[in-house]
């Protein structure tokens, strides 16, 4: 979900996506004033989805999946973290969300902190939320009390963890929502102590794979090889 004072990061996607009925990847590149790299995930269908807003946590939202894998890297120059390894994502642990929202997914949990951005009584949150669910088609509103909706995560987003030579790091990465015309998303590196670092104006871009590249190039050359035959009966039936 949105973190108090955590950035928002711009997100863009020009692959086609498609909805697999076994695990499926997809890859992403991302660059930002501190933080660059690159993800691929992996996803699978969920066999827990339904309509919400009649409880909360019973089902997650139709046309999610669950992300079961990522690898690559990920660099945060404010943090001196160059090219650290993506070593996995980190386990959704389903936990009660306010009983007021009806929209928690049924994934949703915290990956626990100790002194995460401070709750509305000035306490500091002991926990990121997260939901580890992808959405290919969008996500939907996943809170009764937050309008906004959009990108391929949802509010609470993905956690993975990162080898660094400080030892193992956990990035939180989600999504604000469609807001003001723009879908933007938000990332926050802990340690499992501290947030030590919020990351904003981030631009990510979605890597056809090099199946949907072939795809694509035959395409294209069945397209212009019936323009082609076109032109020819054009001038041959004049």
């Amino acid at each position: 979900m949105i973190k108090p004072g955590i950035a928002a990061a711009a997100f863009t996607t020009v692959v086609l996506l498609a909805s697999p009925a076994t695990a499926a990847t997809a890859l992403y590149g991302f660059t930002g004033s501190s933080v660059s790299g690159s993800f691929e995930i992996t996803y699978v269908p969920n066999p827990n989805t339904g309509t919400l807003g009649t409880s909360p946590n019973t089902v997650d939202p139709v046309g999610s999946y669950i992300v079961s894998n990522i690898t690559g890297t990920f660099s945060n120059a404010t943090l001196g973290i160059s090219n650290a390894a993506i070593t996995g994502i980190v386990p959704s642990s389903p936990a009660a969300p306010d009983l007021t929202n009806l929209l928690a997914p049924r994934s949703f949990g915290f990956y626990p902190i100790v002194n995460g951005p401070p709750r509305p009584d000035g306490t500091p949150a002991t926990g990121l939320s997260y939901d580890n669910l992808y959405y290919p088609g969008g996500s939907p509103k996943a809170s009764s009390d937050y309008p906004f909706f959009g990108g391929v995560f949802d509010i609470y987003g993905i956690v993975f963890t990162i080898a660094t030579d400080k030892g193992t790091r956990a990035v939180n990465f989600w999504s604000n929502g469609t807001i003001g015309g723009g879908t933007t998303y938000g990332a926050a590196v802990t340690d499992g102590q501290d947030v030590l670092d919020y990351a904003g104006d981030i631009s990510v871009t979605a890597v056809p794979e090099p199946a949907t590249w072939a795809m694509m190039l035959v395409g294209f050359g069945m397209i212009g090889g019936y323009a082609r035959y076109r032109r020819r009966r054009i001038v041959f039936g004049a």
